[in-house]
C-alpha cells in the first residue's frame, strides 16, 4: 500500500515540476533547512490542528506584480493531515486551488506559492490545515503600498519582530 502511495506522490511531484513558475509548487523538504530570508513563526494555538506555519515573502509585493511567499509546514503525525490555501478578494492566488493537499508525517513541507496584489492595501493568504480530525487557520499578511495613515488618537506600534499594529480605542 504505501509503495502504491510513493507511486502517486511521485507522479503527482514531476507534474508540478513541469508546471509553469506561476502556479503551485511544492517539495518535501525533510531535514534539509529553508535557504534565504528568515522565516516567520506563526501562532500555533492550543486547539489547534498542531501542525506548525512558517513562512517568508520573497521581495517587496507590488501592485500588478507576483510574489512569491513560501510556507513551510511541519510537526505532522496524521497520515491523512491536509492543507488548504485561499487568498483575500484582491489577492489574486495563481495555481493553488482549494482543494486540500496530503502532508507527509515526520518531515517539513515547502510550499511555494505565487499571489498576485491587486490593489494597495493589506491582504491576507490563509492556510487551512487539518490533522487528526482538527483544523487550524492562519493568515499570512500580504502589504501592498503604504500602510494608511494614523488617525488622532491612533497608535502605531512596532512588535519585537518589526510588525507595525495599529491601536484603537474601542467605542
Amino acid at each position: 500500500m504505501h509503495t502504491r502511495r510513493r507511486q502517486i506522490l511521485a507522479i503527482a511531484i514531476s507534474s508540478l515540476a513541469l508546471a509553469p513558475a506561476t502556479h503551485l509548487a511544492w517539495a518535501s523538504a525533510g531535514s534539509a533547512p529553508v535557504t534565504g530570508k528568515a522565516m516567520t513563526q506563526a501562532a500555533k494555538k492550543p486547539s489547534g490542528s498542531g501542525i506548525d506555519v512558517r513562512y517568508r515573502l520573497e521581495g517587496e509585493p507590488t501592485t500588478g506584480r507576483a510574489t512569491r511567499v513560501v510556507v513551510v509546514l511541519s510537526g505532522v503525525t496524521d497520515p491523512e493531515a491536509s492543507v488548504r490555501f485561499a487568498a483575500d478578494p484582491e489577492l489574486q492566488l495563481e495555481g493553488a486551488g482549494s482543494a486540500p493537499a496530503r502532508l507527509e508525517t515526520g518531515r517539513a513541507t515547502t510550499f511555494n506559492l505565487t499571489v498576485v496584489p491587486q490593489s494597495d492595501g493589506l491582504r491576507y493568504v490563509n492556510v487551512f490545515t487539518t490533522q487528526n480530525g482538527i483544523g487550524s487557520s492562519t493568515s499570512i499578511p500580504v502589504q501592498t503600498g503604504a500602510l494608511p495613515a494614523a488617525k488622532s488618537g491612533d497608535k502605531l506600534q512596532s512588535t519585537p519582530k518589526g510588525d507595525k499594529i495599529r491601536s484603537m480605542p474601542v467605542k
